[in-house]
């Protein structure tokens, strides 16, 4: 009898088991995620974190010529000196290992993809909510094809008994699965986001990404034999975007500072969601971290205002000769320069926050400093582009909400600029990289150079309009100009007061770069190659 109760027991606690099936209070269930608009609203908002933003302190302009990290965040110094390899990928910055965190993602948006069919919602909330993935999903691919070159196009949830290996896509296949996206996914969104909605992906959006996707197609790099439709194309994508209703800002530095006319997409922050900008790149004579060190190659790259010319004329070997007829005074470096150079860093004379910047040898913001010298500039220079000056860099409650710019109207006109040059369309070319050097808190003089020296002021123009705003990395690499730019040293700036209050400039060498071939695509991580089982195979070099 004691037996057969013990079995009934059993039978009795198994099958209830069975048809308590108790949902778990501390997550919430997959069949209630898909079949509430409010939790899948709350799902696509959780892949916007796939979009990696320029306010943290692993920064791409340190993994170029354009800054140095004097705290060496993500070891972006490694890729200045040319350490990167398929072993150390994987300590890097997400900025330069961007494989599984891109495909991490990619997988939670095919999840979606294979559950919002059948989700019970409203129709219209649907056809949007998949319109902002394919956005997103779009926008990871051209970052790993940035990387990678070719790379595999995955758009399924893997079942445990499917074969997971994968082949990468053609580059050209990559660029017309990103397209083909992009142009499904304009269709289904507004053309600009409500203010209530906004950092939300939106047609402009998408025809920005097309725009940079497009040129980048046609650039050396990927178009070794120039073929003219993919300039066409390039051209064709940033027109699209030059009649819908953007400006250039007229204040430049301002532009990086508050929402305005010339953004199209930018990522939003609020004080429950801020960003560590202000102490990130505050001076330390301030009690900031000036963590990014504008590079003094790139104060180099500013033009002076009266001529339009380079201070500098850089030699094959690296090495400057003064520019005969610039203008340009050694001894006074800052003066009558471009204004995008004042209104992008701080260098040695510069008022800020109240207070003269101090980078000469034994000044406030110097290594020789009272106030924490191992956060001193090394190059002289701190970041003040995106930095909110009314936002001390400690002892303040109130934390910087200006939004960070993936895309704004200047990227637009210079983009046509480039295509419409390479086209064999020069006057056009001109008019539209003037148009943005006449922006009225710039207005520097025209450009009327022809052939490769107008190529060489396009270039130039975007080095110094979007500087530190993580596109040269990938500029550099795309024109293939890279084994010249990114071989010469990063700069200093060497400052020494005198006793009678004058200072003495010397530039000097703060690091010895090396750039190969291999370094233009980044390596796939070794264990990645590995477990493809042979379907995945590594870029050339490494």
């Amino acid at each position: 009898m004691k037996k057969i109760l013990y079995i009934a027991i059993i039978l009795f606690i198994a099958t209830s088991c069975n048809k308590l099936e108790l949902t778990p209070l501390n997550t919430i269930s997959d069949a209630n995620t898909w079949s509430n608009q409010n939790l899948i609203q709350l799902y696509v908002n959780a892949q916007y974190t796939a979009l990696l933003h320029g306010y943290q302190n692993e920064l791409l302009p340190a993994a170029d010529d354009e800054a140095f990290n004097i705290h060496q965040y993500g070891n972006l110094y490694m890729v200045q000196t040319g350490q990167l390899t398929q072993d150390n990928v994987t300590n890097f910055s997400t900025k330069i290992n961007y494989w599984s965190f891109a495909y991490g993602y990619i997988y939670s948006i095919n999840v979606f993809f294979s559950r919002i069919d059948a989700a019970p919602v409203d129709a219209a909330f649907k056809a949007g909510a998949i319109a902002e993935m394919r956005f997103l999903r779009a926008y990871i691919y051209a970052n790993l094809i940035w990387r990678y070159g070719s790379v595999p196009i995955i758009t399924k949830v893997f079942d445990l008994h499917d074969n997971f290996q994968v082949t990468p896509s053609s580059y050209d296949d990559c660029v017309k699965f990103i397209d083909s996206e992009l142009d499904s996914a304009a269709a289904q969104l507004p053309p600009d986001q409500p203010a209530s909605q906004e950092g939300r992906a939106s047609a402009n959006a998408c025809l920005a990404l097309k725009a940079r996707v497009l040129l980048y197609d046609a650039s050396l790099l990927n178009n070794p034999n120039h073929d003219i439709t993919k300039w066409q194309a390039a051209a064709d994508a940033s027109a699209a975007l030059l009649n819908l209703g953007y400006s250039l800002n007229p204040d430049y530095q301002g532009t990086f500072l508050a929402e305005n006319n010339e953004i199209i997409f930018a990522r939003h922050f609020t004080q429950a969601n801020s960003s560590n900008f202000s102490l990130e790149e505050g001076r330390n004579g301030s009690n900031g971290w000036t963590s990014q060190n504008p590079s003094q190659n790139q104060v180099n790259a500013y033009e002076m205002a009266a001529t339009g010319m380079l201070p500098y004329l850089e030699q094959p070997d690296g090495s400057l000769v003064l520019n005969p007829g610039s203008g340009y005074d050694p001894n006074h470096p800052y003066d009558g320069r471009d204004p995008r150079l004042d209104a992008s860093l701080l260098h040695d004379g510069s008022v800020w926050q109240g207070r003269v910047t101090e980078t000469f040898d034994g000044g406030l913001d110097s290594p020789g400093s009272s106030i924490q010298p191992w956060n001193a500039s090394l190059t002289s220079y701190a970041y003040k582009k995106g930095v909110v000056e009314a936002i001390p860099p400690s002892g303040s409650t109130v934390k910087p909400t200006n939004p960070w710019i993936f895309f704004r109207y200047a990227e637009v006109l210079l983009n046509y600029a480039e295509a419409e040059f390479e086209l064999g369309n020069e006057p056009v070319a001109r008019q539209y990289i003037n148009m943005v050097r006449a922006r009225p808190s710039v207005n520097m003089p025209p450009v009327t150079e022809a052939g490769d020296a107008l190529r060489a002021r396009i270039q130039n123009e975007r080095r110094v309009e979007l500087a530190f705003e993580e596109l040269r990395f990938f500029d550099v690499r795309r024109w293939k100009t890279a084994a010249v730019t990114e071989n010469i040293p990063i700069l200093r700036m060497h400052i020494t007061k005198q006793a009678d209050g004058s200072k003495v400039y010397q530039i000097q060498t703060l690091e010895a770069r090396s750039f190969l071939p291999q370094h233009y695509l980044m390596p796939i991580p070794r264990s990645e190659v590995d477990k493809s089982q042979g379907s995945l195979t590594q870029n050339p070099g490494y």
